[in-house]
């Protein structure tokens, strides 16, 4: 069951990736189709070379079970990493216990280096055209959100709980809004700001 789970996500994010990728004009296109040689021996260089950017805005609906100590791969942004502070945004619908504590937690950085995401304190009062919406219900699910840092290429969620989770019986998902560069311009510290 994990493993559709996975394969449902990877090709959800694939697909968000190939839509969202590209070059930036028509004209790095043509420039690197024209450094091609006949026999595909030539790899395309960069001549005047922009950043690459890459803007992601996915919901990942959580289905099937979980058993607890195990985890999902959410998303993984290589050769992308986040890298607008301020601009890297999680929200995620989880299940929570009666004290409105996580059962899951949100994990990110550069495998293998990773840490827990701060979730802080549920979102519990809302509203819908006017009228008291109750976000949060403790003990079945909660709402978070939280910023994610700058640097993250992976970003994961792992089961915490002494318990295997059912995530068909409540509606969970997890929903980003990621703004990346490619990661070897931050490692040359060439982001824009």
């Amino acid at each position: 069951m994990v493993k559709r789970i996975s394969l449902t996500i990877l090709i959800m994010s694939s697909t968000v990736s190939f839509l969202l990728l590209g070059l930036s004009n028509s004209a790095s296109a043509q420039n690197m189709t024209n450094q091609m040689t006949m026999d595909n021996t030539t790899i395309p260089s960069h001549e005047k070379h922009v950043l690459d950017k890459l803007i992601v805005a996915q919901n990942v609906p959580l289905r099937g079970q979980l058993t607890a100590g195990d985890y999902i791969l959410l998303m993984d942004l290589t050769p992308f990493a986040t890298s607008v502070e301020g601009h890297n945004h999680i929200a995620s619908k989880i299940p929570c216990t009666k004290e409105a504590l996580p059962e899951v937690t949100i994990f990110v950085g550069v495998a293998p280096n990773l840490t827990s995401l701060d979730l802080g304190k549920p979102i519990n009062n809302g509203t819908l055209n006017g009228k008291m919406l109750d976000l949060s219900d403790e003990g079945k699910s909660c709402l978070y959100h939280a910023d994610l840092p700058n640097g993250v290429t992976d970003i994961g969620l792992i089961n915490t709980s002494n318990r295997t989770i059912d995530f068909d019986t409540g509606g969970y998902s997890v929903t980003f809004s990621i703004h990346g560069t490619a990661a070897q311009h931050l490692a040359a510290n060439e982001t824009e700001k």
